[in-house]
């Protein structure tokens, strides 16, 4: 059993898969598009948000008190106090030979 198809209806069910295909292509492209400019903006917001943490770090950095920096190291790196007997010849700007 052959179903005769002719020229004119093979040409139709081609220009109508290709018209459907181009049309899907454009859907697809623009939607790529779409995402990239949201990825664009996002990025935008991230760096606004690294830098933004940055400069309060940095501001922080500079309200901490001198306490705060010697409890922060003799925590976190585990560094001893400085005793008068450590400070040697130079403690104070006095040289003892």
């Amino acid at each position: 059993m052959r179903l005769p198809i002719s020229n004119f209806k093979l040409n139709l069910i081609l220009l109508i898969s290709i018209i459907g295909l181009s049309i899907l292509s454009i859907s697809w492209h623009h939607q790529t598009y779409l995402l990239y400019k949201e990825i664009k903006r996002e990025n935008a917001k991230n760096h606004q948000i690294v830098a933004l943490n940055k400069q309060l770090l940095s501001e922080r950095s500079k309200m901490m008190s001198g306490a705060e920096i010697k409890q922060t190291t003799l925590i976190n790196l585990n560094l001893k106090e400085v005793e008068i007997k450590d400070t040697g010849k130079w403690y104070k700007g006095r040289i003892s030979l």
